[in-house]
């Protein structure tokens, strides 16, 4: 839409419609039928797709078709272009959930899981959408159901976490929330927050071992532990993993109850070692150290 400047004798001065001057003589700009029907179907255009239907005195139509829902649509979910956002698309896109989804059972989750939060409902296995049909930084948010939850991805594609974890499946128990990332190579996807990301974070690396093993605790603390068969008046033990500074606690007892009186003593040697002493062979007997 522009001024009928390629109308002739419509009288603009300066590509503008003036007024007439009788001081002068000058005559005033003319609009055209034209022009002016183009102008009015220019405005009811809008007015219409807003769903409006024009009533001629009423001259408010414009302006709430401007400000109505039906003018503007909402972008697909990962569009990233100059199109007009609206505030569902801005609240969507500032990270709040788009919507929630109850499963029961096994399910492959798809690109529509995307953004929103998948509740499990029991035991469950999860897969995770085709990493070529998801954007780089899209983010799946699970719920862990009753009898936990694994998450696996499809055939060809990695599962990663901050701990260095890889593979292709993750085991979370019940009630654990996590999200997951697309990441932006590799036909990858990486296990970023919730509390189920806890157990393979570094700050909590774990060897569950039932003959020994150890916990690390956010805060430094280490607790470590082991079983021991014994076959002498004194044995050294070595740590799963070294203590960095410091052994704070160190304890063990005897499972065998054949010697009533049997005494033990413990000497700390190193950070990675340990020695027990006992007036008798003790045979299997257990541990437990603490430190940072």
């Amino acid at each position: 839409m522009d001024y009928p400047k390629s109308m002739p004798g419509v009288g603009l001065v300066n590509s503008r419609f003036v007024d007439e001057n009788p001081i002068t003589g000058t005559p005033g700009s003319l609009i055209p039928a034209e022009w002016g029907n183009a102008l009015t179907e220019e405005v009811l255009t809008v007015i219409k797709a807003a769903g409006i239907e024009p009533t001629e005195g009423l001259n408010t139509q414009l302006l709430e078709a401007l400000r109505g829902k039906k003018l503007y649509e909402t972008p697909p979910q990962f569009d990233a272009s100059q199109k007009v956002a609206t505030t569902e698309f801005v609240q969507r896109a500032l990270g709040s959930l788009a919507g929630q989804t109850n499963y029961v059972g096994d399910v492959a989750l798809t690109v529509a899981d995307v953004g929103k939060l998948s509740i499990f409902t029991g035991a469950s296995t999860a897969t995770l959408p085709e990493w070529s049909s998801v954007p780089p930084g899209g983010l799946v948010s699970l719920v862990a159901g009753p009898g936990g939850l694994t998450v696996k991805v499809k055939s060809g594609e990695s599962l990663g976490t901050t701990n260095g974890t890889a593979g292709a499946s993750l085991s979370f128990a019940a009630g654990s929330y996590m999200t997951f990332r697309r990441l932006l190579l590799g036909g990858g996807w990486g296990l970023d927050g919730g509390d189920g990301a806890l157990k393979y974070s570094p700050a909590f690396t774990a060897s569950l071992g039932t003959s020994g093993g150890y916990q690390r605790l956010p805060s430094g603390l280490i607790l470590q532990w082991g079983f021991a068969t014994g076959g002498a008046l004194s044995e050294t033990i070595t740590y799963p993993i070294a203590f960095p500074n410091s052994v704070l606690f160190l304890s063990g007892s005897d499972i065998s109850p054949a010697f009533a009186d049997l005494r033990f003593s413990f000497y700390r040697l190193s950070l990675s070692q340990f020695q027990r002493f006992s007036n008798v062979d003790p045979g299997g007997w257990n541990w437990f150290a603490m430190g940072f």
